[in-house]
């Protein structure tokens, strides 16, 4: 056995190897121009590196949306490749946070560019009476608008100041889930709230009664309050098409798209791991199918009217979901005339509570006239 010390090196021959003496190996090495002027390399080194972090640091300063206040934000956001979340939490990581946005409650609607009409409803009438400690956002895809449409939706901007719009997403059903992930993502980590709203812009809400809910709602986190539905079955065709999934023969439990409540945290767990979710063409499916592992408060509430049609007028209903701008107005104008939501209360379809003691497929019968 050929035991070396540490004054010697071995280098490989065809019939052997060869013991270098120290002498030749520092001869060697200082032949490589590290060697001979080590500390004019190392200098060399560190200011290509500086140079290189603090050209990284300029880049990000100039799109960081986080260090802009929360309208101006809007237009930043619009050079952000919404598919790229990677990119987003980098940039947007807890070391790189800027000013903040302090409320109780953020709304998010997920809008279409053309519905200006529903959105100055929305502001006209129960968006009116928007508690100091809420904000809102319309979100919209504005990717490969026309001339002219494009014109209107910057004018709203200008105007309302209140419109999330995303550069690269043309906006259609099948972007919901992607504006509500591009939602979620900047909501987090721009505004420090407690819950988060989502509905669509046919929506109408009893904003104040709903902020009265939530200061006493017992779960401050953790979350999942809407109408939910665990027995739905998958499609094949048709614009609630669902081609991926392939979990289970139905989708997992959900609360519809409507309207629904998640607390801050909820939020945040979307929102950092937002590069593992799989989006489905349903953003309401899509959500239940992110937070299905999770240990949730997962709240079922009949005053969530919040289905694919309405089930009619309650006073009672917080979340009144396919509403057209003339039942908005009517619905504000009644509760300032008389308090009440409804002019006449009427249900078209039943409702039904539903029952966490059996399987999804049970969950959810409507035989009782009297639930709201």
């Amino acid at each position: 056995m050929l035991v070396l010390d540490h004054l010697s090196a071995v280098l490989p021959t065809k019939t052997g190897v060869v013991l270098l003496p120290q002498a030749v190996m520092m001869r060697r090495a200082g032949s490589l121009p590290l060697c001979r002027r080590p500390l004019r390399s190392v200098v060399y080194i560190l200011s290509c590196a500086g140079a290189f972090i603090l050209g990284s640091l300029m880049t990000l300063m100039s799109v960081d949306p986080m260090r802009c206040d929360i309208h101006q934000c809007t237009e930043k956001i619009k050079r952000i490749d919404v598919e790229d979340t990677n990119s987003w939490l980098g940039m947007w990581g807890h070391n790189n946070k800027g000013p903040e946005k302090n409320v109780f409650l953020v709304i998010v609607f997920l809008s279409a560019p053309v519905n200006l009409e529903q959105r100055n409803v929305i502001r006209q009438t129960w968006l009116s009476e928007e508690k100091s400690d809420t904000l809102h956002f319309f979100v919209v895809g504005v990717g490969s608008l026309s001339e002219d449409l494009n014109t209107t939706i910057q004018s709203e901007q200008k105007r309302f100041g209140d419109m999330l719009l995303l550069n690269n997403i043309i906006d259609s059903y099948q972007a919901l889930t992607k504006k509500l992930l591009a939602s979620l993502v900047y909501v987090h980590y721009n505004v420090k709230f407690r819950f988060l709203l989502k509905c669509d812009d046919d929506t109408y809400v009893q904003i104040s009664q709903l902020h009265r809910e939530l200061k006493g709602v017992p779960y401050k986190q953790r979350l999942y309050w809407g109408f939910f539905d665990g027995r739905a079955t998958p499609r094949k065709t048709g614009p609630w098409k669902e081609a991926d999934w392939v979990l289970c023969d139905s989708y997992l439990p959900y609360a519809l798209g409507g309207g629904y409540i998640l607390s801050s945290d909820v939020v945040t767990f979307i929102a950092t791991n937002s590069k593992y979710l799989k989006l489905y063409n349903n953003e309401d499916v899509s959500l239940g199918t992110w937070l299905a592992a999770l240990d949730l408060h997962r709240v079922h509430d009949t005053r969530f009217d919040t289905e694919y049609k309405s089930r009619g007028c309650n006073n009672d209903y917080l979340v009144t979901h396919k509403q057209s701008t003339l039942h908005m107005r009517e619905k504000f104008n009644s509760l300032k005339a008389t308090s009440l939501l409804c002019r006449e209360q009427f249900q078209v379809r039943k409702s039904y509570k539903y029952n966490w003691n059996v399987p999804p497929s049970q969950c959810c019968v409507r035989n009782d006239s009297s639930i709201p």
